[in-house]
Protein backbone atom coordinates (compact mmCIF):
# COMPACT_ATOMS: atom_id res chain seq x y z
CA UNK A 1 0.00 0.00 0.00
CA UNK A 2 2.65 2.56 0.86
CA UNK A 3 4.43 1.47 -2.12
CA UNK A 4 1.17 2.19 -4.20
CA UNK A 5 0.80 5.85 -2.45
CA UNK A 6 4.77 6.49 -3.13
CA UNK A 7 4.20 5.62 -7.13
CA UNK A 8 0.74 8.18 -7.26
CA UNK A 9 2.95 10.56 -5.44
CA UNK A 10 5.79 10.45 -7.76
CA UNK A 11 2.90 10.53 -10.83
CA UNK A 12 1.27 13.33 -9.38
CA UNK A 13 4.64 15.64 -8.91
CA UNK A 14 5.45 14.89 -12.64
CA UNK A 15 2.11 15.09 -14.36
CA UNK A 16 2.59 18.51 -12.61
CA UNK A 17 5.92 19.23 -14.34
CA UNK A 18 4.90 18.37 -17.62
CA UNK A 19 1.81 20.28 -17.42
CA UNK A 20 3.59 23.57 -16.37
CA UNK A 21 6.05 22.47 -18.94
CA UNK A 22 9.48 21.92 -17.03
CA UNK A 23 9.52 18.70 -18.75
CA UNK A 24 8.52 20.28 -22.78
CA UNK A 25 7.14 17.79 -25.29
CA UNK A 26 9.88 15.52 -26.59
CA UNK A 27 11.47 15.25 -23.14
CA UNK A 28 13.03 11.78 -22.36
CA UNK A 29 12.46 10.71 -18.90
CA UNK A 30 15.10 8.01 -17.78
CA UNK A 31 14.44 5.84 -14.48
CA UNK A 32 17.55 6.78 -13.66
CA UNK A 33 17.18 10.46 -13.27
CA UNK A 34 13.63 9.60 -11.95
CA UNK A 35 15.20 7.58 -9.05
CA UNK A 36 17.84 10.11 -8.09
CA UNK A 37 15.54 13.10 -8.18
CA UNK A 38 12.75 11.77 -6.31
CA UNK A 39 15.01 9.39 -3.75
CA UNK A 40 12.97 6.50 -4.57
CA UNK A 41 13.40 3.11 -6.87
CA UNK A 42 12.87 1.93 -9.80
CA UNK A 43 9.28 0.53 -9.28
CA UNK A 44 7.70 3.41 -7.88
CA UNK A 45 9.34 5.26 -11.08
CA UNK A 46 8.10 2.55 -13.75
CA UNK A 47 4.51 2.53 -11.84
CA UNK A 48 4.62 6.14 -11.96
CA UNK A 49 5.68 6.22 -15.94
CA UNK A 50 2.75 3.72 -16.51
CA UNK A 51 0.21 5.72 -15.13
CA UNK A 52 1.60 8.87 -17.48
CA UNK A 53 1.34 6.77 -20.49
CA UNK A 54 -2.25 5.69 -19.55
CA UNK A 55 -3.27 9.44 -19.32
CA UNK A 56 -1.92 9.99 -22.81
CA UNK A 57 0.93 12.62 -21.17
CA UNK A 58 4.26 10.07 -21.72
CA UNK A 59 4.83 8.02 -24.77
CA UNK A 60 6.49 4.49 -23.99
CA UNK A 61 8.48 3.09 -27.43
CA UNK A 62 10.64 0.00 -27.57
CA UNK A 63 14.57 0.38 -26.77
CA UNK A 64 13.54 4.25 -26.64
CA UNK A 65 11.98 4.71 -23.27
CA UNK A 66 9.79 7.67 -21.98
CA UNK A 67 9.68 10.93 -23.62
CA UNK A 68 6.88 13.74 -22.61
CA UNK A 69 4.24 13.21 -25.64
CA UNK A 70 4.83 15.49 -28.77
CA UNK A 71 1.54 17.77 -29.59
CA UNK A 72 -0.22 16.86 -32.71
CA UNK A 73 -2.43 20.41 -33.79
CA UNK A 74 -5.07 18.32 -35.40
CA UNK A 75 -5.90 16.19 -32.92
CA UNK A 76 -5.71 19.55 -30.41
CA UNK A 77 -7.99 21.17 -33.10
CA UNK A 78 -10.44 17.89 -32.61
CA UNK A 79 -10.20 18.04 -29.01
CA UNK A 80 -11.51 22.18 -29.40
CA UNK A 81 -14.16 21.21 -31.37
CA UNK A 82 -15.53 18.24 -29.10
CA UNK A 83 -14.95 20.78 -26.34
CA UNK A 84 -17.29 23.02 -27.90
CA UNK A 85 -20.18 20.89 -28.38
CA UNK A 86 -20.20 19.94 -24.57
CA UNK A 87 -19.44 23.14 -22.96
CA UNK A 88 -22.76 24.42 -25.69
CA UNK A 89 -24.90 21.30 -23.86
CA UNK A 90 -23.65 22.82 -20.72
CA UNK A 91 -24.98 26.35 -20.99
CA UNK A 92 -27.66 25.53 -22.83
CA UNK A 93 -28.75 22.89 -19.75
CA UNK A 94 -27.76 26.20 -17.32
CA UNK A 95 -29.95 28.11 -19.23
CA UNK A 96 -33.17 25.93 -19.21
CA UNK A 97 -32.95 24.69 -15.76
CA UNK A 98 -31.19 27.56 -14.15
CA UNK A 99 -28.20 28.26 -12.13
CA UNK A 100 -28.21 29.27 -8.90
CA UNK A 101 -27.86 32.77 -7.96
CA UNK A 102 -25.28 32.11 -4.76
CA UNK A 103 -23.36 30.96 -7.54
CA UNK A 104 -23.53 33.45 -10.14
CA UNK A 105 -22.51 35.77 -7.70
CA UNK A 106 -19.48 34.23 -6.57
CA UNK A 107 -18.06 33.41 -9.24
CA UNK A 108 -18.57 36.78 -10.86
CA UNK A 109 -16.92 38.69 -7.47
CA UNK A 110 -14.21 36.13 -8.38
CA UNK A 111 -13.70 37.07 -12.29
CA UNK A 112 -14.20 40.89 -11.60
CA UNK A 113 -11.13 40.64 -9.11
CA UNK A 114 -8.94 38.89 -11.60
CA UNK A 115 -10.02 41.92 -14.09
CA UNK A 116 -9.36 44.53 -11.61
CA UNK A 117 -5.97 43.29 -10.44
CA UNK A 118 -4.61 42.03 -13.93
CA UNK A 119 -1.36 41.18 -14.31
CA UNK A 120 -0.53 40.77 -11.18
CA UNK A 121 -3.14 38.01 -10.57
CA UNK A 122 -2.55 36.27 -13.71
CA UNK A 123 -1.29 33.13 -12.59
CA UNK A 124 -4.02 32.86 -10.44
CA UNK A 125 -6.78 33.16 -13.50
CA UNK A 126 -5.28 31.00 -15.46
CA UNK A 127 -5.41 28.41 -13.43
CA UNK A 128 -9.17 29.16 -12.22
CA UNK A 129 -10.38 29.28 -16.18
CA UNK A 130 -10.33 25.27 -16.15
CA UNK A 131 -11.81 25.68 -12.61
CA UNK A 132 -14.94 28.06 -14.09
CA UNK A 133 -16.00 25.22 -16.52
CA UNK A 134 -15.87 22.70 -14.06
CA UNK A 135 -18.22 24.25 -12.21
CA UNK A 136 -20.69 25.22 -14.74
CA UNK A 137 -20.33 21.44 -16.31
CA UNK A 138 -21.00 20.11 -12.19
CA UNK A 139 -23.78 22.45 -11.65
CA UNK A 140 -25.79 20.63 -15.04
CA UNK A 141 -26.36 17.13 -12.72
CA UNK A 142 -25.23 15.43 -15.80
CA UNK A 143 -22.43 13.44 -14.23
CA UNK A 144 -21.46 11.53 -17.96
CA UNK A 145 -21.11 15.35 -19.46
CA UNK A 146 -18.82 16.36 -16.58
CA UNK A 147 -16.48 13.26 -16.93
CA UNK A 148 -16.09 13.85 -20.47
CA UNK A 149 -15.27 17.32 -20.53
CA UNK A 150 -13.22 16.71 -17.90
CA UNK A 151 -11.66 13.89 -19.99
CA UNK A 152 -11.11 16.66 -22.77
CA UNK A 153 -9.78 19.35 -20.47
CA UNK A 154 -6.82 16.31 -19.42
CA UNK A 155 -5.57 16.52 -22.90
CA UNK A 156 -5.54 19.98 -23.45
CA UNK A 157 -4.65 20.95 -19.99
CA UNK A 158 -0.75 22.48 -21.05
CA UNK A 159 -2.09 23.68 -24.39
CA UNK A 160 -4.68 25.90 -22.45
CA UNK A 161 -2.34 26.78 -19.72
CA UNK A 162 0.19 28.10 -22.22
CA UNK A 163 -2.08 29.77 -23.61
CA UNK A 164 -4.15 31.99 -21.16
CA UNK A 165 -0.87 33.30 -19.25
CA UNK A 166 -1.07 35.80 -22.71
CA UNK A 167 -2.37 39.15 -20.83
CA UNK A 168 -4.89 40.08 -23.89
CA UNK A 169 -6.25 36.58 -23.66
CA UNK A 170 -6.63 37.01 -19.91
CA UNK A 171 -8.40 40.00 -20.40
CA UNK A 172 -10.61 38.93 -22.93
CA UNK A 173 -10.97 35.28 -20.55
CA UNK A 174 -12.48 37.59 -17.69
CA UNK A 175 -14.66 39.41 -19.98
CA UNK A 176 -16.46 36.71 -21.11
CA UNK A 177 -17.04 34.81 -18.29
CA UNK A 178 -18.42 37.18 -16.65
CA UNK A 179 -20.97 38.04 -19.57
CA UNK A 180 -21.77 34.28 -19.66
CA UNK A 181 -22.83 34.50 -16.06
CA UNK A 182 -25.02 37.84 -17.03
CA UNK A 183 -26.67 35.67 -19.74
CA UNK A 184 -26.80 32.51 -17.13
CA UNK A 185 -28.94 35.05 -14.89
CA UNK A 186 -30.79 35.97 -17.14
CA UNK A 187 -30.92 32.45 -19.12
CA UNK A 188 -30.69 33.71 -22.32
CA UNK A 189 -29.03 30.92 -24.10
CA UNK A 190 -28.17 32.62 -27.37
CA UNK A 191 -25.85 35.05 -25.32
CA UNK A 192 -24.47 32.50 -23.22
CA UNK A 193 -23.59 30.54 -26.27
CA UNK A 194 -22.10 33.47 -28.34
CA UNK A 195 -19.95 34.11 -25.40
CA UNK A 196 -18.93 30.53 -24.26
CA UNK A 197 -17.87 29.83 -28.35
CA UNK A 198 -15.95 33.34 -28.45
CA UNK A 199 -14.09 32.41 -25.47
CA UNK A 200 -13.26 28.69 -26.55
CA UNK A 201 -12.47 29.83 -30.11
CA UNK A 202 -10.02 32.84 -28.90
CA UNK A 203 -8.19 29.64 -27.35
CA UNK A 204 -8.37 27.48 -30.42
CA UNK A 205 -7.12 29.88 -32.67
CA UNK A 206 -4.18 30.91 -30.58
CA UNK A 207 -2.62 27.57 -29.69
CA UNK A 208 0.13 26.92 -32.20
CA UNK A 209 1.92 30.95 -31.13
CA UNK A 210 0.91 29.72 -27.65
CA UNK A 211 2.24 25.84 -28.29
CA UNK A 212 5.75 28.09 -30.35
CA UNK A 213 6.49 30.26 -27.01
CA UNK A 214 5.83 27.75 -23.57
CA UNK A 215 8.16 25.87 -26.05
CA UNK A 216 11.02 28.53 -26.04
CA UNK A 217 10.34 29.06 -22.08
CA UNK A 218 10.30 25.37 -21.44
CA UNK A 219 13.66 24.59 -23.30
CA UNK A 220 15.88 27.60 -21.97
CA UNK A 221 14.56 26.89 -18.58
CA UNK A 222 15.74 23.37 -19.17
Amino acid sequence: MAEANLSGDVCTRLSDRILKWEYPPGYRLTEEELCEQFSVSRSPIREALGMLVERGLVDKKARQGYTVRRLDLQEINELYDVRLVLELSVVERLCRNGLDESIIYKLERQWTEYRDNLPEMSESAAIADEEFHEILARETGNGVLMRLLGEVDKQIHFVRFADIVNPERLKATCADHLEILEALRQRDRERASEALSRNIEWGRNNVEAAIKDALVRAHLSV
